[in-house]
């Protein structure tokens, strides 16, 4: 069991205290303007009136090595904290979030220490690195924090990567109440492919006016937090391509002398942003298009090249789509990037840039998928492929958290529903002006609710939306409920309201929480106004606060769910023994908590005759993997 106490209650581990000359010395502090150059001229031309004084947001100042063979990294990083708190603060908690979803911690920290500053500074051996000041750092009062971390890149496996690997890791977390849930791959390398995500310390959340020093549960999200700056120098391997939030100032190659490798440099600045990322490879190619002032490129693997160019026309139509109806994209860039991501996630968001699951490009789409792999293709009437057609729904779903809780940051912990219900949200109404109401709706019962009718089909309870992660006990309602019944309140909503009018709603929440964070129903209370009001707030109660699921998006029926991906008559017994497979999930089931499958009628050892062989249950676990991969 993974416990971190409270850092009072611990044996502190003293790394450092900052004193002498270095403790009284000036600490020349930087300069914001260089760092918004990733910023699109308007927000550049905005950034104080919307944020303030800018040179007030805190940095982060990472400088990193890669090694050649993507297994580790060194980071020396510089935190700049402006106290905008408005109290004095006797110490400032970092957090390493990594650490939270590991089983062993995969960052170490090395040192860490107060820049000019007298301080004690402790770590709980895991996430939380606390610096205590030895006099409280008062309103507007600066400090610089340094640390030193060395982390390992995970290995993953190029199989663990695939379609059906992922939809039975998928299943052994959906009935789990406890375990690492929220660990995707952000840190690790396969087939070349180096992801470095959450892994630097970041400013550790305040809640009830106290640092958040722990999780009670890795579900869901971790690590994005306020508007801050990035500013970021990347050593790594001679010949590595990078992808990153925010944009490149500078890419220089050393060549290596008398037989040493050589290496790449890079240097990314990404200002007023929630979170940082980059993914490197040798391997990568991209391919680009412009979309108004903003340049949209899709990162690829060169045997990808076809999936990645259909990723770059849905991204850039999600993008044109988003700004009429939401407003203004904040930056330049905005980078779609192909990644080895585990966990069940479809893909992952950061500022100015998304990760999407190797699993949906053709390399790693394919592998595994048994008797079910015709299926994938569509029908016989040319009807979009099922592969094809979630990665369209996660590009629209990772392109909208550019929005929600990237340019609107929400609290993603206590009120998660915010964000990933909006995104949901989001990605229907993409749909909708895209591709006309019939495909929405068709997307919006197989891509949304079909998590709702998972979790029916499990046994598991319906319940209210809006609470904290760690109250919904297991993935299986997290996913149902903020994934699958959520995004409803706002299509009822919109229902009621009119496009016109729910938009404008939608815009003017948008520029008034613009680069800030904004409550949890602020939304709903611009809708709730005028005649509308009452129907509003009886919209809002009923699917954020109430339970009638079964009611307003129908009793669970998996025949019918399967159906709606699979063409006509290919659906056989199916249907019946994955509702079984589903009900065990909260039954127990077989060893390792993975239910014992049921055999498939009428196919035994050798399959039909004529037929190749049939794992029996191959073809059910592929059969779930339709349910279940659908688009964190």
């Amino acid at each position: 069991m993974r416990v971190l106490f409270a850092l009072s209650m611990l044996p502190l581990l003293a790394l450092a205290s900052a004193c002498g000359d270095e403790a009284n010395a000036q600490v020349a502090w930087y300069d914001p303007a260089p760092l918004l150059a990733n910023l699109s001229p308007e927000d550049q031309r905005e950034a104080r009136r919307r944020v303030g004084p800018l040179d007030a947001v805190t940095l982060y100042d990472l400088d990193v090595w890669l090694a050649d063979d993507q297994r580790s990294f060194t980071l020396t990083e510089d935190v700049y904290f402006t106290n905008t708190l408005g109290a004095g603060l006797p110490d400032v908690v970092l957090r390493i979030h990594a650490n939270d979803v590991a089983q062993t911690p995969p960052v170490t920290l090395e040192g860490a220490e107060c820049v000019g500053t007298p301080c004690q500074v402790d770590h709980d051996g895991r996430s939380a690195i606390l610096f205590r000041f030895a006099q409280p750092l008062p309103p507007n009062g600066r400090v610089k924090l340094r640390v030193r971390l060395r982390g390992v890149l995970e290995h993953l496996e190029p199989s663990r990567t695939g379609m059906m690997a992922q939809a039975m890791e998928g299943m052994r977390r959906l009935g789990a109440s406890t375990g690492l849930h929220g660990n995707y791959g952000l840190l690790a390398q396969s087939e070349g492919i180096a992801s470095l995500g959450n892994f630097y310390a970041t400013l550790a959340p305040r809640r009830d006016d106290a640092w958040v020093t722990r999780e009670d549960s890795t579900m869901g999200d971790l690590g994005a937090g306020r508007i801050a700056h990035f500013r970021a120098r990347l050593v790594c391997a001679q010949g590595s391509r990078v992808a990153a939030s925010g944009v490149v100032l500078r890419e220089e190659t050393q060549l290596g002398q008398n037989g040493a490798p050589g290496t790449h440099e890079v240097e990314v600045v990404s200002g007023l942003s929630r979170n940082f990322a980059m993914i490197v490879s040798p391997r990568f190619e991209a391919v680009e298009q412009r979309a108004g002032n903003v340049t949209v490129r899709s990162w690829y693997l060169p045997e990808d090249r076809a999936d990645a160019e259909r990723v770059l026309v849905d991204a850039v139509a999600a993008l044109g789509i988003y700004e009429r109806r939401f407003g203004r994209y904040p930056y330049r860039d905005l980078d779609l990037v192909e990644a080895p991501l585990v966990g069940g996630a479809g893909g992952v968001e950061f500022s100015g840039l998304v990760t999407l699951a190797k699993m949906f490009y053709g390399s790693g789409g394919g592998m595994g998928l048994g008797s079910l792999g015709p299926m994938l293709a569509g029908g016989s009437s040319g009807q979009l492929g099922m592969r094809e057609s979630m990665l369209e729904f996660v590009v629209a779903h990772e392109v909208a958290h550019q929005w929600w809780h990237g340019l609107v940051g929400s609290d993603a912990r206590r009120h998660p529903f915010v964000d990933e219900s909006l995104a949901q949200f989001s990605s229907i109404q993409y749909l909708r002006d895209r591709h006309g109401e019939e495909r929405a709706r068709r997307e919006a019962r197989r891509q949304v609710a079909a998590n709702y009718h998972t979790m029916r089909l499990s046994g598991a309870a319906d319940g209210a939306v809006d609470r904290p992660v760690a109250a919904f006990g297991s993935e299986l309602s997290y996913a149902g409920l903020v994934y699958g019944k959520g995004a409803f309140a706002y299509e009822k909503v919109r229902e009621k309201l009119g496009d016109e009018a729910f938009f404008r709603h939608v815009r003017a929440y948008v520029d008034a929480h613009r680069f800030g964070d904004a409550p949890p129903r602020a939304l709903f209370d611009r809708f709730a106004t005028g005649r509308h009001q009452s129907d509003v707030r009886a919209i809002e109660r009923r699917w954020l606060d109430e339970a009638h699921g079964d009611e307003d998006l129908g009793p669970p029926d998996l025949t019918s769910m399967m159906g709606d991906w699979m063409p006509d008559g290919s659906l056989g017994n199916l249907g019946g023994l994955m509702e079984q497979m589903l009900r065990g999930l909260t039954s127990g089931g077989g060893a390792g908590g993975v239910p014992q499958l049921p055999p498939l009628p009428g196919v035994g050892p050798s399959g039909p005759a004529g037929q190749p062989n049939v794992d029996q249950d191959q073809a059910l676990q592929d059969a779930l993997r339709l349910l279940q991969q659908l688009g964190r």
